[in-house]
């Protein structure tokens, strides 16, 4: 006699076996313990996923943009005003934007346990009106290089020094372990405290010093300077006037933008303090014939691969000089960079030419190169 087994209703293997055995029973139309486990089980995945999915944004800058686009976006639509203390002095306004590097390395709106504050492994400290500004949004493109994008005026400035390394590391960005921090205030080079207070900080910190003709950045200091007090309605002496003494017929050397330009002067103090191989001079000039040639001799000083290529620029006709190209735009200095020079006298440029040229013939015997401004 044949056993008219009760129609299977559950997939599960054990009530099968138990009803093919004899078992003359119907088959349970759902079982709560399993409900129970398939429940826990699809909530322990999805957890799962989503922990995976967050995972994805923290381990770098560039996973973080692909997967938090909102408030990537929110980031890049942000642009600081910043008034720089040096620049106060002499009326420029410097804007500093959020995507200045594109990337957000380094930035304190997001990170994560990898990154923290550190005190700069690089001091770019000169020279005033060499190029020092465009010097560090160039090497901000480097991934690798963390800028503090504001002049800190630490180890100038009295005031801030006695506040403590505490508080300037506070003030540096957030960075990975493999990045270098690098920050600017190009009064450093010329101000006789700072070599031995950045050595009391590290003594290992690596030095970049950018350099131009001499005349020509006394005169964009003077250009500068200029600009500050017509805008502010005072009258201001004309480059000649406040460059020869009208006395003697010869250089003023006290004239700051003149005193700033005597360079062996200001390097010996430092030299005191680092040795020549923790120093890498840029050549101002080359630095705006040819970006990329210079700043893979500065890729080379800080042990870095070289990354910035001939990509990230674009010559601009208009201003004369060479623009960032970004990812998704174009970044150019701002308007008060580059300012025209106005027209020298032949006998002040001569009188210059001769108060310079055994100068700088220190300097050249100094770091062994000779920059040809004689």
């Amino acid at each position: 006699m044949s056993t008219n087994y009760p129609a299977i209703i559950d997939d599960d293997p054990e009530v099968i076996t138990r009803t093919r055995r004899g078992v003359e029973r119907q088959a349970p139309q759902c079982c709560p313990q399993l409900t129970r486990f398939r429940l826990m089980a699809a909530l322990g995945i999805s957890m799962a996923t989503i922990a995976l999915l967050l995972l994805q944004c923290l381990p770098s800058p560039s996973r973080y943009a692909l997967c938090c686009r909102d408030l990537a976006a929110l980031n890049r639509a942000i642009v600081v005003k910043t008034i720089e203390p040096s620049d106060v002095e002499n009326g420029d306004v410097i804007y500093v934007d959020a995507e200045y590097s594109e990337r957000n390395k380094g930035g304190d709106r997001v990170h994560n346990k990898r990154t923290k504050r550190r005190l700069p492994q690089c001091i770019i400290i000169g020279v005033r009106k060499a190029g020092t500004r465009a010097l560090l949004q160039f090497l901000d493109l480097h991934p690798a290089i963390a800028a503090q994008k504001q002049e800190m005026h630490f180890f100038d400035d009295d005031e801030h020094y006695a506040r403590g390394l505490a508080w300037y590391r506070k003030r540096m960005p957030r960075t990975r372990p493999e990045q270098v921090t690098i920050e600017k205030t190009p009064a450093y080079f010329v101000e006789s405290a700072v070599p031995e207070r950045v050595r009391d900080m590290d003594r290992s910190t690596k030095l970049l010093l950018i350099l131009r003709d001499p005349i020509e950045r006394a005169i964009s200091d003077y250009v500068q300077i200029h600009s500050t007090k017509s805008a502010m309605g005072k009258y201001h002496e004309s480059f000649d006037e406040l460059v020869i003494d009208p006395d003697t017929g010869q250089v003023d050397a006290d004239y700051r933008p003149i005193e700033r330009s005597v360079y062996h002067k200001h390097l010996s103090r430092w030299l005191e303090y680092f040795s020549l191989s923790q120093l890498h001079i840029v050549n101002g000039e080359n630095l705006i014939r040819d970006p990329v040639a210079e700043l893979r001799k500065v890729e080379t000083f800080l042990g870095l691969d070289h990354r910035i290529s001939a990509e990230s620029f674009y010559y601009n006709k208009t201003k004369g000089f060479y623009c960032m190209r970004l990812q998704r735009r174009q970044k150019c200095l701002s308007p008060s960079k580059g300012r025209r020079h106005p027209d020298i006298s032949p006998t002040t440029m001569k009188v210059l030419r001769e108060f310079f040229r055994p100068l700088n013939s220190k300097l050249y015997d100094m770091i062994g190169v000779n920059f040809g401004w004689n």
